[in-house]
C-alpha cells in the first residue's frame, strides 16, 4: 500500500507528522484567507481531499506540500514545523485550538504581532510542565 493512501484503510492511527502537517496546512490556509474549496480549485483537487490532508486521513506528498507552500506564501518547512518538539501522543485540536487560531489571526492584523508573539511564547514557556510539579512553573 502506498504511503499516500488513507490511514483509515490500514486501521492505523495517522502518523504524528501527518497530523502536524495537516494542522499547519489548516493554519496556513486560514491565515491566507482561503477556503478548502478555493485551495482545492487552485491545485486541481476536491475540497474533500484538502479535508483529508488537514485531518491526516491522507498523507500529503512532498511535491503537494511544496505546491501549497508556494500558493499560500509560506516556507516549505512550515508543514513540519513543530514535529521535532511534540511527543507522539500530542494533538492540537478542539475549542482551545480554534480560540488560539482566532486570537492569532486578530493579532496578525496589528503592527504589534512580534510583541504579542513574545508575550505568548513567554506564557507558554511558563506553563510547560515542571518535572517536579504537575502545575505551571
Amino acid at each position: 500500500m502506498s504511503g499516500r493512501k488513507s490511514n483509515a484503510r490500514s486501521g492505523e492511527a495517522p502518523h504524528p507528522v501527518d497530523v502536524i502537517a495537516g494542522r499547519n496546512l489548516h493554519i496556513a490556509r486560514t491565515l491566507a484567507g482561503y477556503t478548502q474549496q478555493r485551495l482545492a480549485d487552485e491545485v486541481g483537487l476536491t475540497f474533500q481531499q484538502i479535508q483529508k490532508y488537514e485531518n491526516a486521513k491522507s498523507r500529503m506528498s512532498i511535491s503537494r506540500a511544496w505546491q501549497f507552500s508556494q500558493l499560500l506564501g509560506i516556507s516549505f518547512s512550515a508543514f513540519v514545523e513543530g514535529a521535532d518538539d511534540k511527543p507522539i501522543d500530542w494533538a492540537m485540536s478542539g475549542p482551545e485550538f480554534n480560540e488560539w487560531l482566532s486570537l492569532y489571526v486578530r493579532a496578525r492584523k496589528t503592527d504589534q504581532l512580534p510583541e504579542i508573539t513574545a508575550v505568548a511564547s513567554r506564557i507558554v514557556k511558563l506553563c510547560e510542565p515542571d518535572p517536579e510539579h504537575s502545575q505551571c512553573r
